[in-house]
């Protein structure tokens, strides 16, 4: 419901309005989703060493750092990871409960993940292959044509058929999740690139991740433990909000570069999350 609305306030309001709107998500909802990193670990790991876990913060940190200064100073390979571990995070989320359902080879999930998310980066990219193309260019200076993204959605859409009926996937909802693309497609064709990234970031993976946070730190999902999650993230969402916003005025960034900088933001918070996400899913 939330997805027909954006496609119909798409041909209602300009294009800054829709990215303002698509900020306000990613900046509230879609950074919050990563905000209890450091509690799912301290849960996951509360029987281990005091130094050990003081090792995994220090690692987590490193990594956040990591992220940013590879995607500031080697933008091709950070722009190809940031793509290559968000695919995986969003495969991840969106299919882990359904393919958990059944025995299947562990290895085969995750190349499922892998397929289904970076299926959702190319629709997106096909959809707005001009300011698409225009970004990369800016970020890491590569260049590609809308008839690659094409080759890529059909590669991406042939393998995880294919391997649907291998993990095996329910047709019913296989048949569903073609649906669900389909209204993807029609949100993508209809709202700008940033409204249309953080509409799926927000309402299709980090709200169904923060019901899943909050059910994995609380054992429910409830009024109580929601205002709790939202608490324990608040400390890490102020100071992620400031870091960026001080960076961007204190070294005076062109505005031609927030994009950049913006997605340089999202990949060292990605790249550390991801990890965390998996350790938390290791038994």
């Amino acid at each position: 419901m939330v997805t027909i609305v954006l496609i119909l306030l798409g041909h209602l309001v300009n294009t800054i309005s829709q990215d303002l709107l698509g900020l306000v998500l990613i900046f509230s909802a879609g950074l919050i989703h990563g905000a209890n990193d450091i509690q799912l670990l301290q849960k996951k790991y509360s029987n281990t060493d005091f130094i050990f876990f003081i090792f995994l913060i220090a690692l987590y940190f490193t990594i956040v750092l990591f992220g940013g200064f590879l995607f500031f100073y080697s933008p091709k390979f950070g722009l190809f990871f940031f793509i290559l571990f968000s695919g995986f995070h969003f495969g991840e989320q969106h299919w882990s409960s359904f393919l958990n359902q059944k025995v299947s080879p562990v290895f085969l999930n995750k190349i499922a993940y892998v397929f289904y998310g970076l299926l959702i980066f190319v629709l997106l990219f096909i959809f707005q292959a001009e300011e698409v193309k225009t970004l990369i260019k800016q970020i890491s200076e590569l260049s590609f044509t809308v008839n690659f993204f094409y080759w890529a959605a059909l590669i991406l859409g042939i393998g995880f058929s294919g391997l649907a009926f291998f993990l095996p996937i329910d047709f019913k909802l296989f048949a569903k999740e073609i649906l669900a693309l389909v209204l993807l497609c029609i949100l993508f064709a209809n709202t700008s690139l940033l409204l249309s990234f953080s509409a799926y970031f927000v309402f299709w993976h980090s709200i169904p991740s923060i019901q899943d946070q909050i059910l994995y730190l609380n054992d429910e999902v409830s009024l109580a433990s929601l205002k709790k999650y939202l608490k324990s993230s608040f400390l890490y969402w102020i100071v992620s909000l400031l870091g960026l916003f001080v960076f961007y005025f204190h070294f005076d960034v062109d505005s031609d570069y927030f994009i950049p900088l913006f997605f340089t933001f999202l990949a060292a918070i990605t790249f550390p999350h991801t990890l965390v996400i998996g350790m938390i899913d290791y038994e």
